[in-house]
C-alpha cells in the first residue's frame, strides 16, 4: 500500500490538522510542517483570552432598554458600558460577563447559570485538572494609581478624576454595568454568586474604600451573612469595607420577598 493512500484511509492529514500540523506526501515522503496560525488559533481559545473576548464582543443588552426608554440613560451609555466590561454575547443572545483581574488576564465569564470555564472543560479534555480561579467582575478597571479608566475623563464629565473613586460591590453583574452609568462616581464590581464569596476576593481592593450592597430578602440572613463576611475580611486586609443597609430600612415586605438589589430598588422608587 502506497504511504499516500494509507494516510487517506488513516485520516492523519485531518488529525495532523486538529493538533496544528500540515501533514502531507511530497515525492512519497511523509512532511509534517507546524500550522503556526492553527496551532495560536488553537490555543487562544482553549482557555478564556483576549481573542475569545474580542470574537464575542457585543454592544446591544436587553437589561439596557428599561432606562433607555425611561430616558434615565442612553445608547451611547450603553455602548460605554459595554467597551468598558468587555461585554458578549453567545449566539443565542445571551449575556456574556467577563472575569478579568487587576493583571487583565481573563479568568472565567459568567453565561446565564453557568460558566464559560464549564463548557469548556466540557470540550476539551485537556482541561480537566484546570483549576479555575475567581475574580470581581469588574476588578480590570481598577488602575493601579486608583483612578477611573481614561475613557471615563472624556464620557462622563465633570468628574473630580483627582480623588480616588469608591468601590461598590453588589451581586448582578448586569446591574453593576447600569449602575456604573447612572453612578460613575464609583467603580462597581459584581460577585456574581455567593458561592465564590471569600476575604480573599477581595485581597485586591486592599487600601480602598468599598461598600457592599447585598440583595435584600425577608429573612435578614443575606444582610447578617455580609456583615459577618466583612468583619473578617476586615481582620485580614486593610479594606474601609462596609455594608450598605438601604435595603434593609426602606424596601417594602414586597421587595424584600422579591430579593430585590438596590438597582430593583433604584428603579422602583
Amino acid at each position: 500500500m502506497k504511504l499516500k493512500e494509507l494516510i487517506a484511509r488513516t485520516s492523519l492529514k485531518a488529525i495532523g490538522r486538529e493538533i496544528g500540523l500540515d501533514v502531507s506526501i511530497v515525492n512519497q515522503q511523509l512532511h509534517i510542517i507546524p500550522l503556526a496560525s492553527d496551532i495560536r488559533h488553537r490555543s487562544d481559545f482553549i482557555l478564556p483570552s483576549k481573542p475569545m473576548i474580542d470574537v464575542c464582543r457585543a454592544n446591544d443588552f436587553d437589561f439596557f432598554q428599561t432606562f433607555i426608554d425611561a430616558g434615565k440613560l442612553t445608547v451611547e451609555h450603553m455602548h460605554h458600558a459595554a467597551e468598558r466590561y468587555f461585554l458578549g454575547k453567545t449566539k443565542s443572545g445571551q449575556p456574556i460577563f467577563w472575569m478579568i483581574d487587576d493583571m487583565q488576564t481573563p479568568l472565567d465569564a459568567h453565561i446565564g447559570d453557568s460558566w464559560i470555564s464549564t463548557r469548556l472543560k466540557t470540550r476539551e479534555p485537556l482541561l480537566k485538572y484546570w483549576q479555575v480561579q475567581h475574580c470581581l467582575f469588574g476588578l480590570h478597571l481598577l488602575m493601579s494609581d486608583g483612578r477611573c479608566m481614561k475613557e471615563d475623563v472624556a464620557f462622563h464629565e465633570p468628574l473630580n478624576m483627582n480623588r480616588e473613586p469608591s468601590i461598590a460591590i453588589l451581586e448582578s453583574e448586569a446591574s453593576a454595568v447600569v449602575l456604573s452609568e447612572l453612578f460613575p462616581e464609583c467603580i462597581w464590581m459584581a460577585y456574581a454568586t455567593t458561592l465564590h464569596l471569600s476575604p480573599d476576593l477581595f485581597a485586591p481592593l486592599e487600601g480602598r474604600t468599598v461598600t457592599l450592597y447585598p440583595r435584600t430578602d425577608p429573612t435578614l440572613s443575606t444582610y447578617l451573612f455580609f456583615e459577618e463576611l466583612v468583619d473578617v475580611t476586615r481582620r485580614q486586609y486593610d479594606i474601609d469595607l462596609t455594608v450598605d443597609s438601604t435595603l434593609e430600612d426602606h424596601a417594602t415586605a414586597d421587595q424584600k420577598d422579591r430579593c430585590i438589589d438596590i438597582l430593583d430598588f433604584i428603579l422602583e422608587s
